[in-house]
């Protein structure tokens, strides 16, 4: 079995996850495009228009003349702003249907992946990657595309002037900025760097947080409200230090660029006033110039700011792309999969399965005909649970091991697989709707009288009238205003609603006493006649009348037969037996 591990897990070409998606919205970033070039192209005349002025200015032209100059800088000024509104109305507009998106395939993806996936990956770690790393992504691919470009015609444009009006000036002007691309490139790696670390230690924070918010009843059982507090205090500690740290790169680099723009203005004001006093240039072409490096120097100071989120949005797609690129255990695959009405035959040969180098279970050989009840016991960590998950292909197993109906399990379509096979656990999770919902959940279209009969054989119905909204109420997040025996209940229904061919009940009735077990037992002993029947638990009583039972050990069936025949192997099954006789005549004194 393979384990799920970020640092084993291959990453596809690092920008495969938006490159696609770039594509299919590439109009709004053709014509985003388009904007970028005629809002620089517009705004970029401008300065020339002023070198016009000034030599208008100078050479005693009429005031009409200077003032078709004006209206015609305001003009492309003008025209400048509505590209420069386009630009960004479609670049970042497609930058957030990117967004919209990726953050949806991130969390198809997420429920496709096989449980071990979440047995190494925190949850709040997963929930960061979906909103702080797509965010962070986000800017790269709007803000980021767009400033680049933008920065990229300016400096095109600019230079390609500057060399016009003087190409020794622009010489000179440019000296310092030199070494920019080795500043870029230096401080760059580390800004990738520490962002990296910023978003793991925000991973950590949110995973924190999710667990204590989650757990807060096992928190203030314990007292461990200050604990908790002090530890969270810790990582956002950790967390502030390492975006101070992130801060300081990024201050460093900012003033470097400034300060590399101030000495190319001192540059073109002592060679720029040489060439005046020479008559080498014209007051007209010193104000063009100015203007012009005016407006390449604040683009490439700006290049700080595009590198950080480059830096920034990298680190973090590397993040999304350990998700994306790690592929489900279990899955169809593209041939093509057995989808018929069950008929609910099982058999196991030989199954043997490992997790993450633990034998789980060992050698196991099971034959289950249609319509039969097969009950489960042994000692925690037996491997009952881990028999039925892979019975439901929640983990990956070798072909030629597990069959239902005569086809291997691997040969079964997932939908078709899941879909007749019923399944409620010891530790139900019910989402933050309605009673009626999550009864319902998993089959769309049922009726209100299904899910009312459906509560009534999971001896719920009772429960549900002292309700005030009775199937409407809102149970809370994981069903919080729910006792443990209804939230079980709850899960009955639910496995029985959509009448699978295969139920699997796993230790579903251990938080109900043993009245409301027996009610239960009995309503439900006509569903189980209907179809293949599994049912897990730690009471004898539960899984007695069971057509057969299995007692497992260390992974191994140690015992089967009847209760009965159990009983005269007078082996570990029997001593479970008459140590809960014993408990329940304690009880009753």
């Amino acid at each position: 079995m393979t384990a799920y591990s970020e640092k084993s897990t291959q990453i596809k070409p690092r920008f495969s996850t938006v490159t696609k998606y770039l594509l299919q919205y590439r109009r709004y970033l053709v014509v985003g495009g388009l904007a970028v070039i005629m809002a620089n192209a517009l705004i970029l005349v401008v300065p020339y228009v002023s070198k016009l002025v000034f030599d208008a200015l100078e050479a005693g032209q009429p005031d009409s003349v200077i003032l078709k100059y004006v209206v015609l800088a305001f003009a492309l000024a003008l025209l400048s702003g509505v590209f420069r509104f386009t630009m960004r109305r479609t670049i970042i507009w497609m930058s957030r249907h990117i967004e919209y998106d990726l953050r949806g395939e991130i969390f198809a993806h997420l429920l496709r992946l096989s449980p071990p996936f979440y047995h190494v990956n925190r949850t709040g770690d997963l929930m960061a990657r979906m909103t702080n790393d797509l965010e962070a992504v986000r800017q790269m691919i709007g803000p980021g595309i767009m400033y680049i470009s933008d920065t990229i015609v300016k400096l095109i444009v600019s230079f390609a002037v500057m060399i016009y009006l003087s190409p020794r000036l622009t010489g000179y002007a440019v000296i310092p900025l030199i070494i920019l691309p080795l500043a870029v490139n230096k401080i760059g790696n580390l800004l990738h760097r520490r962002s990296m670390r910023v978003q793991e230690k925000f991973s950590e924070l949110t995973a924190t947080a999710q667990e204590n918010l989650s757990g807060i009843r096992v928190v203030k059982a314990y007292e461990q409200e200050e604990r908790e507090i002090e530890y969270f205090g810790r990582l956002s500690t950790e967390y502030i230090g390492l975006n101070m740290a992130l801060a300081k790169l990024q201050g460093l680099f900012m003033p470097s660029m400034r300060l590399l723009a101030s000495i190319s203005y001192l540059i073109v004001f002592y060679f720029g006033g040489l060439g005046i006093i020479r008559n080498e240039l014209s007051l007209g072409d010193i104000v063009a110039f100015f203007a012009y490096l005016a407006m390449i120097l604040w683009p490439m100071v700006a290049i700080g700011w595009v590198t950080s989120l480059y830096q920034r949005g990298k680190a973090s797609l590397e993040r999304i792309n350990r998700v994306l690129f790690t592929q489900p255990e279990v899955s169809d695959g593209d041939e093509l999969k057995y989808d018929q009405p069950m008929c609910g035959a099982i058999e196991f040969r030989n199954l043997s399965f490992a997790y993450n180098g633990h034998q789980v279970l060992k050698n196991i050989n099971l034959k289950v005909d249609s319509g039969q009840t097969v009950g489960l016991v042994g000692m925690t960590g037996s491997g009952k649970t881990t028999l039925v998950s892979i019975l439901a292909r929640l983990y990956a197993v070798e072909r030629g091991k597990v069959f239902i109906d005569d086809v291997d399990i691997n040969d079964w379509k997932l939908s078709s697989l899941r879909r007749q096979i019923g399944f409620a656990t010891q530790e139900p999770f019910l989402f933050s709707d309605t009673l009626r919902e999550n009864i319902r959940f998993g089959r769309d279209g049922i009726e209100a009288d299904s899910i009312e009969k459906a509560a009534g054989i999971a001896a719920l119905a009772k429960d549900v009238e002292s309700f005030r909204d009775r199937y409407e109420t809102i149970v809370g997040e994981r069903g919080i205003t729910l006792s443990g025996g209804q939230k079980q209940r709850t899960a009955i229904a639910r496995a029985i609603l959509g009448k699978p061919r295969i139920l699997i009940f796993d230790d579903v009735t251990s938080a109900v006493d043993t009245e409301t077990e027996h009610q239960i037992n009995e309503r439900i002993k006509q569903v189980l006649t209907q179809r293949t029947s599994i049912i897990i638990s730690h009471r004898v009583s539960s899984v007695k009348d069971a057509d057969f039972i299995l007692y497992l050990e260390d992974g191994k069936i140690a015992e089967q037969g009847s209760h009965e025949e159990l009983l005269k192997l007078n082996g570990s099954y029997a001593e479970l037996y008459r140590s809960q006789l014993l408990e329940m005549e304690l009880e009753q004194l």
